[in-house]
């Protein structure tokens, strides 16, 4: 009894016995929320909840990384065929790839708690049949993508073409930032080949990871307009016989895509935004318009995936020093510019192929993009985010894709027009949204302007880009005033005033452009729509009514003529205007036959046509060029809300008894013009470029129409050409195949 009593007060002393406290492995969150971690850094459960910035472990904890590590998972005795100890990821991480999302009440919280309850200490044979499949895949995903990399050319090639992009590309739409461009490429080059050989992608940052996808998209682009300077020094290039530069960057595009693919939705970043972006600039400049539409959609979902269009879902810094929230800023101006260019795109093709949208502008949309004063020189890290001063510092291509922002806002409202039909009960909406179109653009910058621009940085090396920016930003702006009438030029006459003045705006900034670029520049997707939408909308106007605006059918008709000149010149590098040159020649010999060729051919004087013209692109205003070009006095009415309706009488009276007898002359028999102002109540909406690219239009042509010149073809017996395709009835395509005009001109 003694000793146990000596045994009690010595105990009592010590105080009570201390438990073995067990090292703490997991990440700080998965611990307090009780979830089984991974041990990576940062683990799956914080990459799926969004939470990396918050996965950190306690002083002295292991982590799977060093664990590996200290097993010899770099060395050159470790056998990649062994599966390491097998590690099941989490359902909340497998989940995200899904679909479902990361928060709020879904299925996804019933994962998670399935999760916490059958996680314990010991791994059941579930989770390690689990973590044997994780590894394969792993595997797979590994070899796949050290597969994809090796396509890739050596840096000096990647030097060239990223050069080559970065000049005639990247200002059109400034997706990829020359800076950080070229820091993520000194990153990849120097990344050690055993990162790629061991751990594989799994190793790298998510932006790094999908690096490779982003330099296969620049250099397939490059590859578009490569000089035939360079033609030989990128011939080793080619793996096949007869294989062109054009199939070549294909290939290279497909790559891109496919690293894209190996990971899914669960590890996108703004780079992969990036690449889904520039694949469809791809696919549009190689005539996949289709294509090009679905990959829009695609790279806008996910882009809402990782929460661009919420200010509130911006990222935030992963610490709260000077440097962290400096970059953090950058981070989320870039992303803030990539949806505001994606929302641009979506709205514009929508008006052009008249399809819907992928995005609601009911929801509203994020802040838009600073516009921000910024050198090469400058690191992000040290440099805050700070406005340009207008006039002070010089424009760069954001200031022009807000600029173009801007321009396309009304078209907002013109989708939403479009539910009211082409009769609507009150036209003065429509009046209210030209009236906002001409206030946008009377604010436009000094700098874009066409007519007395600022020209102050013309002279600088960088800026070569602004002469192509005007006539571009002009485009657009005649492009809404086009797009807000068009759906009433069978009903309207003042819309079809408006179109014909906006159609021929649009001509004359084609042929400036045209005019100033080289024929490696000729794929320009905006060559071709400015183009062929104008002419078609000018061709169908004045064909069904022949009585209407002949103070503009003479310049009409020189500008049809030059444009299919230009096509017939671009149609070797231009494959959208390769498929489409037939439809042109139909329409604008319909034309010819049905007002007569009252304009002088483009071949009567060589100094009149853009093929020869030596002007310097933009250096001269529209209202100065030669006979035949339309200038801005001539199309100024079209830029004014018009206070009194045109008469259609009084336009009939205007062209005189012996003009309008000679058009009836021409009509063919049990086809009367209306003259009562109801126009066409049964023809379908007009949308020309929906029609080639969803319903295959075509023209049925001879074989050797390609031996003619353009001015036999538009002067001979072509307009018996009959369009083919997938369109109905009530199109203007099938009222040109059964109403054709006679063969009788006017004089």
């Amino acid at each position: 009894m003694a000793d146990i009593e000596v045994a009690v007060n010595v105990r009592s002393e010590r105080g009570p016995t201390k438990k073995r406290r067990r090292v703490v492995i997991s990440c700080t969150e998965c611990h307090r929320r009780k979830q089984k971690c991974d041990r990576e850094l940062p683990c799956g459960n914080c990459r799926s909840r969004n939470k990396e910035a918050h996965c950190a472990y306690e002083a002295g904890a292991p982590t799977a990384r060093e664990q590996e590590t200290q097993a010899g998972l770099y060395s050159s005795k470790h056998n990649d065929g062994v599966p390491p100890t097998s590690k099941a990821e989490p359902l909340s991480s497998i989940a995200s790839s899904w679909g479902y999302a990361q928060s709020g009440a879904s299925t996804l919280c019933f994962l998670q708690k399935i999760e916490r309850a059958s996680t314990a200490d010991g791994e059941d044979a579930l989770s390690s049949a689990s973590g044997q499949a994780s590894y394969q895949d792993t595997f797979a995903v590994k070899e796949k993508y050290k597969g994809l990399i090796r396509l890739l050319p050596a840096r000096m090639y990647i030097d060239q073409l990223a050069e080559i992009f970065f000049k005639d590309f990247n200002w059109q739409y400034y997706l990829v930032e020359p800076q950080i461009f070229h820091e993520l490429l000194d990153q990849w080059s120097n990344l050690p080949f055993k990162v790629l050989s061991s751990r594989g992608p799994e190793a790298l940052s998510p932006d790094l990871r999908v690096f490779p996808a982003l330099l296969f998209e620049i250099i397939a682009t490059a590859m578009l307009v490569l000089p035939k300077s360079l033609h030989e020094s990128f011939e080793s290039l080619k793996y096949a016989a007869n294989m062109t530069f054009e199939d070549l960057a294909a290939d290279y595009s497909e790559s891109g895509v496919a690293i894209i693919d190996l990971f899914g939705p669960k590890m996108l970043s703004s780079t992969s935004i990036q690449v889904g972006f520039m694949r469809a600039a791809f696919l549009k400049y190689t005539a996949n318009v289709t294509e090009s539409w679905h990959q829009i959609g695609k790279t806008i979902r996910d882009a809402q995936e990782l929460g661009m269009h919420r200010d509130a879902l911006d990222p935030k810094p992963t610490s709260n020093d000077v440097e962290s929230v400096l970059l953090n800023q950058w981070q989320v101006e870039k992303r803030r510019h990539l949806y505001m260019m994606l929302a641009t795109w979506d709205i514009h093709m929508c008006l052009i192929l008249g399809r819907p949208g992928s995005l609601d502008w009911r929801h509203g949309m994020p802040s838009l993009p600073i516009d921000a004063r910024f050198t090469m020189a400058s690191d992000r890290s040290k440099t805050p985010v700070i406005p340009r001063e207008e006039g002070i510092d010089p424009p760069t291509p954001l200031t022009r894709n807000l600029f173009l922002y801007k321009v396309m806002i009304p078209l907002r409202d013109v989708l939403d027009l479009e539910s009211e039909g082409p009769c609507p009960r009150d036209f003065s909406k429509v009046l209210k949204v030209q009236q906002n179109i001409m206030e946008i653009h009377d604010s436009t910058p000094a700098v874009f302007r066409v007519e007395n621009p600022d020209r102050q940085w013309d002279q600088r090396s960088d800026m070569y880009w602004l002469p192509q920016a005007r006539c571009l930003s002009e485009q657009m702006f005649y492009f809404t005033l086009v797009a807000l009438h068009r759906p009433y030029i069978f009903h309207r006459e003042d819309s079809r005033v408006e179109v014909i003045k906006g159609s021929l705006g649009m001509l004359e900034m084609q042929r400036q452009l045209f005019a100033g670029l080289p024929p490696k520049s000729w794929r320009n997707w905006h060559l071709f729509y400015g183009s062929f939408d104008a002419v078609t909308l000018i061709a169908t106007i004045y064909i069904l009514f022949p009585y209407e605006n002949a103070e503009y059918r003479e310049i009409a008709l020189q500008h049809c003529h030059w444009t299919v000149e230009r096509f017939a010149t671009m149609k070797d590098m231009n494959p959208l205007a390769k498929s489409a040159i037939g439809v042109l020649r139909a329409v604008v010999a319909r034309l010819v036959k049905a007002i007569g060729n009252c304009a002088p051919s483009s071949q009567r004087n060589a100094s009149d046509t853009p093929l020869s013209t030596t002007r310097t692109l933009g250096s001269t205003p529209a209202s100065s060029i030669g006979k035949g070009s339309i200038g801005r006095s001539s199309v100024e009415g079209s830029l004014k809300v018009s206070s009194e309706p045109v008469s259609s009488a009084a336009t009939a009276q205007s062209t005189g008894e012996d003009e309008s007898s000679a058009f009836s002359a021409m009509m063919p028999g049990g086809w009367e013009m209306p003259q009562d102002g109801s126009g066409f109540p049964g023809v379908a909406p007009f949308f020309a470029m929906g029609d080639l690219i969803y319903k295959d239009l075509t023209v049925d042509q001879d074989e050797d129409v390609t031996l003619q010149t353009d001015a036999e073809i538009l002067g001979g017996d072509s307009f018996m050409w009959q369009f083919e395709g997938g369109f109905g009835q009530d199109t203007v395509w099938q009222i040109f195949n059964q109403h054709q005009p006679g063969t009788n001109e006017t004089g």
